[in-house]
C-alpha cells in the first residue's frame, strides 16, 4: 500500500508539473516577465493540451496586436533580412510570414527593453553594494577612533588628581558614539545579503541571448503556420482538457 501511495504520488506530481509546464494564463509578454516567458516557451514540449494551446495563442496574438512595429531603418531592415530567409524556409504563407517577422520583431524589442532594464537593476544593485561596503569601513574607523579616544581619556581621568566633571564624561561620551557606529553594521550586513540574493536574482532572470531558430520553430508550430511530420502540437484529453477550461476560448 505505501509503495502503491508514493507511486501515485510520484505520477500526480509529474503530471502538475507538466501542466504547470504549459501552461501560460498567468505570464504576461512584458519586459519584466519575459525571461519566465522566454525559458518556458523554448523548453515547451509537443503535444500540449488545447486549453494551454489557445491561452498561448491568445497571449502572442493580442501582443502582437498591440505592438507597433518600428520605422524601417537600417538597423531593422538589417535584422527582417537576417531572419527572412529563415522563416521563408520554413512558412510557406507569405501572410504567415510577415506575420511572423512582426512577431520576431515585437520579441527582439522586448528582450531589448527586457536587457536594458536587467543591466539598470544590475548597475543600480552594485553601485548600492559598493556604497554599502565604504559605509561598513567607515563605520568601522570611527567605533575605533572613538574606542581609542574613549581609553585615552580613561587614562586622563586616571592622571589628574581631581578631574573635573566634563573629563569624566568623556570616556562614557566616546563610548557611546562607538557603540553607535559598531550598532551600524549588522544591519549593513543584512542589507548587503538582501542587495546580494537581489543581484543572483537580477543575473539568474536575465535572457543574455535568443535562440532564434527555436524560437521561429516554436512559434510556427504554436500559432498553426506549420505543420511538422511526426508533431502532434495538441491532444484533446476528453476528461481532462475540456476546452470551456480555457479563458479565451
Amino acid at each position: 500500500m505505501f509503495i502503491t501511495d508514493t507511486t501515485d504520488k510520484r505520477q500526480r506530481d509529474k503530471l502538475q508539473a507538466w501542466d504547470s509546464a504549459q501552461d501560460f494564463s498567468t505570464i504576461n509578454l512584458t519586459p519584466d516577465n519575459f525571461h519566465s516567458f522566454y525559458i518556458k516557451f523554448v523548453n515547451l514540449r509537443f503535444p500540449i493540451k488545447v486549453a494551454h494551446l489557445l491561452e498561448l495563442r491568445y497571449l502572442i496574438n493580442h501582443t502582437v496586436d498591440k505592438y507597433q512595429e518600428p520605422p524601417l531603418t537600417e538597423d531593422y531592415r538589417q535584422f527582417r533580412d537576417s531572419l527572412q530567409a529563415a522563416v521563408d524556409s520554413f512558412i510557406d504563407n507569405r501572410r504567415h510570414s510577415e506575420r511572423m517577422l512582426k512577431t520576431l520583431s515585437m520579441i527582439r524589442d522586448i528582450h531589448y527593453t527586457h536587457s536594458l532594464n536587467s543591466r539598470n537593476a544590475e548597475r543600480r544593485l552594485r553601485d548600492a553594494m559598493d556604497s554599502n561596503r565604504v559605509d561598513r569601513m567607515k563605520y568601522i574607523r570611527y567605533g575605533l577612533f572613538f574606542i581609542l579616544a574613549g581609553v585615552s581619556a580613561g587614562i586622563l581621568w586616571l592622571a589628574m588628581p581631581e578631574p573635573n566633571w566634563l573629563v569624566k564624561l568623556l570616556p562614557a561620551g566616546y563610548a557611546y558614539l562607538a557603540w553607535f557606529y559598531f550598532h551600524k553594521l549588522p544591519g549593513l550586513d543584512r542589507e548587503f545579503e538582501k542587495q546580494t540574493l537581489e543581484l543572483n536574482d537580477v543575473l539568474r532572470r536575465r535572457v543574455n541571448s535568443l535562440n532564434w531558430k527555436t524560437l521561429i520553430h516554436k512559434f510556427a508550430l504554436v500559432l498553426g503556420y506549420k505543420r511538422v511530420p511526426g508533431i502532434e502540437v495538441f491532444h484533446i484529453d476528453h476528461e481532462h482538457d475540456r476546452m470551456d477550461r480555457s479563458a479565451y476560448h
